[in-house]
């Protein structure tokens, strides 16, 4: 066997043996997809298991691609907890640093009109790890900037389309942005505000939508469509920011 060979059949070996097998017995068909790095195989029960290992070393040049580009994301946006770190703010990557003090707060360091940084004080007390209360302290500071920032642009696109909610709630999320009940509640994951405003809109307004239709069918898309006419280049391009969803 050439080396060249040799380096295509170990690849393929690695692809193959790395991912994530779900069954479901309403499945058809074989799916691969690529999420924060890792690749996920959905199959039904009666594929064998070397048909969907075959299947997917198939696909190792189109799963290399895509978990390259990944990969690359994860360590551009990805959020570092440390000192120096980045934690994203309005779509900008802001410092982090911390320090002891008499007791924990966050301090944004900047003006009303522009962030630059965050700086950290942890009280003498706290015996856990740094890492993990910053990272709690930070997550708390959200969350009470969610609450004053994201619940009234949320009725203020209530008034603007005529979608009343019921409720508008701040939720805790490491897989969405957002969702709508069928009660009529919206729930908004804190992490929003670490999107530029244009990207938040369209999750509100995607949520919005929501309590017309419960669903992703053709009159959800026509209704989102007369309320955000540039809904499906947002829909491509909220995706980058997926990482910002995992801390």
């Amino acid at each position: 066997m050439s080396a060249v060979a040799a380096s295509i059949a170990a690849a393929e070996s690695e692809v193959s043996s790395e991912y994530e097998l779900l069954r479901s017995s309403r499945r058809k068909t074989l799916s691969i997809q690529v999420r924060d790095g890792q690749v996920v195989v959905r199959a039904p029960l009666r594929v064998s298991q070397a048909a969907i290992d075959a299947f997917v070393r198939s696909r190792s040049g189109w799963i290399s691609k895509h978990r390259q580009r990944q990969q690359q994301e994860l360590a551009t946006l990805g959020v570092r907890i440390e000192q120096g770190g980045k934690v994203p703010w309005q779509g900008e990557m802001l410092g982090l640093h911390w320090q002891r003090g008499a007791s924990s707060r966050v301090e944004p360091v900047g003006d009303r009109l522009q962030l630059t940084g965050f700086q950290v004080t942890l009280s003498h007390r706290i015996r856990r790890t740094e890492a993990d209360v910053v990272s709690d302290q930070l997550k708390g500071w959200f969350i009470q900037q969610a609450e004053r920032r994201l619940k009234p642009r949320t009725l203020e696109l209530a008034r603007m389309t005529g979608l009343q909610p019921t409720a508008v709630e701040i939720g805790n999320w490491r897989g969405r942005w957002g969702q709508c009940s069928s009660r009529g509640e919206v729930k908004l994951n804190w992490r929003l505000l670490q999107l530029v405003p244009t990207l938040q809109d369209y999750v509100i307004l995607h949520e919005l939508c929501h309590l017309k239709h419960m669903n992703h069918g053709p009159q959800f898309h026509a209704l989102l469509q007369r309320h955000c006419a540039e809904h499906p280049r947002l829909h491509t391009e909220i995706q980058r920011y997926t990482p910002w969803l995992k801390w």
